[in-house]
Parts: structure tokens; C-alpha cells; sequence
């Protein structure tokens, strides 16, 4: 940014002020997200509601004046939920909580649970090569990542499993309050194995009575699948130019069936609308165009973002940076963090973004397969998402992906405040003609991927942890 010139200086900061004034006098973002949880509901994968959010938040983008807002329709494969049972027969006889993940098959089946902790490698290892082999595993859902450390996704826990020889999957929530976890199970194709999600108080309960000795469950589970479609939103804003650099600023609006998503990722959706809302105001002013997109069907897969990425696949050459918003909001303002993925050039850019803006957040590199970004980064495309660090006092997703991600979790002022650095940093990325972020090509994103904490995953299934077949 040094090498701005004086005009272009004073342009962005002109941008940025107004910019900065707009959101924060505002209280669009959360009056949007409100509707869009308490009004419009869960935005499901293929349901009715989802269809519902597509087309209100098209609307809302024309109503900003954003240019030739749009909707990208795509066929997948649905799931629909259906009643579950378990059942302890052994020791004692006792009915337990749990839901089933999407995209489990329908089951009815009995069989021995065995206790895996984690669910991380190590945790396997520490068993006979046949332990698990035609049991149920019982794993914790996901952790807490440790400082510049990995903690596995509920993909590569299966995957383990599955490796294991398990006959089904039992997946615990770490956070009490009997908050059955969800999250799908495959990337929207019929999962390779029967799994369910346990409460905290559940999943302990099992654990404790299989120190003990020998536990046997017996399961129904009903699912049915069918296809369907799905919408991404798409919009426009800044020069009309189609040669030339541009910006992708992007959210998944969907939810999981059994909440409505206020945190995740209800909040990235309204962060990045409110931002492009603010944007339109010193649309003058942008050097480059920038695309708002709001991707279907993140939960079961990141579809919405496959689908785009492999359908644009001849413009992705000129896209400069993909700034990908998910659960922005779980803490307060100021826990901001950005993840990038397999570009580790853009941790010091970003970190002296921050510095220069006088608003500091946590900035980091890693491979990351389960947000909207990754689709982007297979492609070579400089991209990351920004977060947020964990909700203070609570494991992994906190709240998400259980029906306690409702709308008094979220914070006002954290979107606005996350909003303003969403622009801000669209802003710094559209006046930088030297932004560093390179392209890559695809045998270095492959050796990347393969030396992460993922490579093992596709080394042996052949395919990225949240990937669909058709992709």
C-alpha cells in the first residue's frame, strides 16, 4: 500500500471513511439476519426454506443497488430426516438422545460400541488393528484447535472409522446442555456408513459404561434422499470492466434442519451483504470490480461453492483474492480470524492490514477443506476465510451446528464491526496492484494439500475430506 499514489490515497481513504460511517450508524445487518432466522428459518440444504432465503437475499442485494443480482441454480442429491432410536440392551436397558447426521443412510441394526476419545490417529493407534472392526465407534466431535496446531473435522473422523473397519459412527458433542450435534456426514452423497449425533450427556454416559465393560446399542434410523436443486446468489458491484483483476467476497447462506444458524452462518451472510450494502455508497470509487456471492449448501459439502468454482473456472485467472466469511461473530468484537489456505505470503500482508487499520485481528495459514474458500484454493486461487476465535469458555463450534444457534448469541456490534473490516479489507485488496497473493499452480496446490493435516485423507479415499463426486 505504500506505493499508493496521492490521489489514489485520498480515494481510499474517502472510501473508507464513508464506508466505516454507513455500517456503523446502521443496524441493517442484524435487522437482516433476524429475518432471515426468525422469519425465513433454517435454509436447509434443498428445502423450501432455503429456496425462500435465495430469493429474499437476491432481492435485498437489488434493493442495494447492486448490479444484476442473480440466481445460480444447481441439482444435488437431498436428504430428509427421519425419526431415530437408540438404545442401550447391554448393560442395562436405557433409551438415549441423539439425531441423525445428514446424509446417513437408513439403518436398523445392533452391535458393541467402542470408545475412540478424540478420534485422532494417535487415539487409534493406541488400539489392536481390529478393534474397532464391525463395531460402533464413539467419538468426540470436534476439539478446540491448539496454537498452530490441528484439531480433525468430523470428515476426517469418520474417515478414520471407516478405515477402522467401524459399522457405524457415533459423534459426541463436547459442550453440555444436551445439545445434540449435527453436520453432514458426506459432501450430498449417501454416507458409507450409519452416524448419529450424541449430547454431551449421552456420549459421556456411553463412554462411562463402556470403561466398564461390554456395551451394545441397537439403532433405527430412517433417511430418505431424492434430488433436488439448490440456488447460489450472486451479484455484482464496482467497474463493469470483464478483463482485469477482481475480488470474490462470499458467504454460505444455508443452515443445518434442526437450527436456524444465527452464528453459523446467518452472521457471515449478513456480514458480507452489509459490507457490498456500504461498498455501493463509493461504488465511484472501487478500482476493481468485486462479486458478492452467497453459496447454497455449504453444510452438506460446500456444493454451492464446487458448483461456482467449476463452472467459472476460465475467470478464476484473473480473480485477485476470495474473502470468504464464516461464523464471524461467535465472540466479541475484536476476535476476528483470518485463515488463508496454502498461502502463507498473505499472513504478513494482512498482519500489517490490521496494524495499519488500528484494528488488529489473528491471522494464519492452513489447509482448510471445510469452508467456501477451498474450492478456490484447489483451483490455485489466493483465498481464506475469516472467523472468529471460539466463544470463551466453550469447545470446537460452541453453539454451531446444534439448535442453540439462535439469534441472542449474536452480538449488534459484532457484525458491525465485523462488516467494516470485511469492507475495509475488500477496500485495501481492490487500491493494492501489488497485492502479494500468487496463483498457484495445480501440482503445488496438490503437494500443499498432501504435506497438510488432510493429505492422508486423500491419499487414502481419493478425494478431498468435503468433496462431491461430481466435482
Amino acid at each position: 500500500m505504500a506505493n499508493l499514489t496521492v490521489d489514489r490515497a485520498e480515494a481510499l481513504a474517502r472510501a473508507e471513511h464513508a464506508v466505516l460511517g454507513e455500517i456503523h450508524s446502521s443496524s441493517e445487518a442484524y435487522d437482516n439476519l433476524a429475518h432471515l432466522c426468525d422469519i425465513i428459518g433454517d435454509r436447509f440444504a434443498g428445502s423450501a426454506s432455503e429456496r425462500e432465503g435465495a430469493v429474499w437475499l437476491r432481492d435485498r442485494a437489488a434493493a442495494y443497488g447492486l448490479r444484476d443480482p442473480r440466481l445460480q441454480t444447481f441439482a444435488h442429491t437431498g436428504w430428509t430426516r427421519g425419526p431415530v432410536s437408540v438404545r442401550i440392551i447391554d448393560p442395562v436397558d436405557r433409551a438415549i438422545e441423539a439425531i441423525s447426521l445428514p446424509y446417513t443412510p437408513a439403518a436398523d441394526f445392533e452391535g458393541e460400541a467402542i470408545w475412540v476419545g478424540q478420534g485422532e490417529q494417535d487415539d487409534y493407534d493406541r488400539l489392536s488393528p481390529d478393534a474397532c472392526q464391525g463395531k460402533i465407534v464413539v467419538s468426540w466431535a470436534e476439539s478446540t484447535p491448539p496454537p498452530g496446531g490441528h484439531a480433525s473435522h468430523r470428515r476426517e473422523k469418520t474417515g478414520r472409522a471407516l478405515a477402522a473397519g467401524a459399522k457405524a459412527f457415533l459423534f459426541v458433542n463436547q459442550n453440555p446442555g444436551m445439545m445434540a450435534i449435527t453436520g453432514s456426514l458426506t459432501a450430498g452423497f449417501v454416507g458409507e456408513l450409519p452416524a448419529l449425533g450424541l449430547p454431551r450427556e449421552s456420549g459421556d454416559y456411553l463412554r462411562r459404561l463402556i470403561e466398564r465393560g461390554t456395551v451394545r446399542l441397537r439403532f433405527s434410523i430412517a433417511s430418505t434422499f431424492g434430488d433436488t436443486t439448490s440456488h447460489n446468489v450472486l451479484a455484482d458491484l464496482g467497474p463493469t470492466t470483464r478483463d482485469g483483476a477482481y475480488l470474490i467476497a462470499s458467504a454460505h447462506y444455508d443452515a443445518h434442519d434442526i437450527a436456524v444458524g444465527a452464528t453459523d452462518n446467518t452472521s457471515g451472510t449478513v456480514v458480507v451483504l452489509e459490507a457490498a450494502r456500504a461498498l455501493k455508497k463509493v461504488e465511484d470509487l472501487l478500482p476493481v470490480p468485486i462479486r458478492v456471492i452467497l453459496f447454497a449448501c455449504e453444510e452438506i459439502g460446500l456444493l454451492g461453492a464446487w458448483h461456482y468454482a467449476k463452472h467459472q473456472a476460465a475467470d478464476l485467472d484473473r480473480c485477485r483474492f476470495v474473502l470468504n466469511v464464516d461464523s464471524p461473530v461467535k465472540s466479541e468484537p475484536g476476535s476476528e480470524s483470518l485463515s488463508t489456505c496454502g498461502f502463507p505470503e498473505l499472513v504478513p500482508y494482512f498482519e500489517r492490514l490490521g496494524q495499519e487499520l488500528h484494528y488488529e485481528f489473528e491471522v494464519k495459514d492452513r489447509i482448510s477443506g471445510y469452508a467456501d474458500h477451498f474450492p478456490f484454493s484447489v483451483a490455485g486461487v489466493p483465498s481464506g476465510t475469516l472467523g472468529s476465535k471460539p466463544v470463551a469458555g466453550m469447545v470446537g463450534r460452541g453453539w454451531g451446528h446444534t439448535a442453540a444457534d439462535t439469534v441472542d448469541k449474536v452480538n449488534p456490534k459484532s457484525l458491525q464491526a465485523a462488516a467494516a473490516l470485511v469492507a475495509r479489507l475488500l477496500l485495501r485488496a481492490a487500491y493494492d496492484a501489488e497485492f502479494p497473493g500468487r496463483h498457484r499452480t495445480k501440482a503445488e496446490m496438490d503437494a500443499t494439500i498432501d504435506a497438510s493435516p488432510i493429505g492422508w485423507y486423500v491419499r487414502r479415499f481419493g478425494r478431498y475430506p468435503f468433496q462431491p463426486t461430481w466435482a
